[in-house]
């Protein structure tokens, strides 16, 4: 759950930073949305975009460095995630009642 929430947190600070302050990255970046990133599944593009570096393709400076910054906790809150995500299902098949 924990793993979640900071996914949810980051994916956010991205879309409404980038938003708000720096349309090109926004827009760069396929203008992400909360309900569109809403899930792990399609919250998987934006991601790949972080971890690509595709922002790097902007003009922008503020807006990479913008990028640069959210990156890290972007791709690690993700990643974690989802692992929890697994080991739930993981503890759900081999500790859970079988039905």
């Amino acid at each position: 759950m924990i793993c979640l929430t900071l996914e949810s947190i980051t994916s956010w600070m991205f879309i409404r930073g980038s938003k708000k302050k720096h349309p090109e990255l926004w827009v760069h970046s396929g203008e992400p949305t909360l309900m569109g990133n809403g899930d792990l599944i399609s919250a998987w593009p934006l991601n790949k975009y972080l971890i690509d570096r595709a922002y790097k393709e902007i003009s922008s400076e503020a807006a990479i460095e913008f990028a640069e910054r959210l990156r890290l906790p972007f791709i690690l809150s993700y990643f974690s995630a989802l692992i929890s995500v697994a080991l739930f299902f993981v503890c759900l098949f081999v500790f859970g009642k079988p039905w």
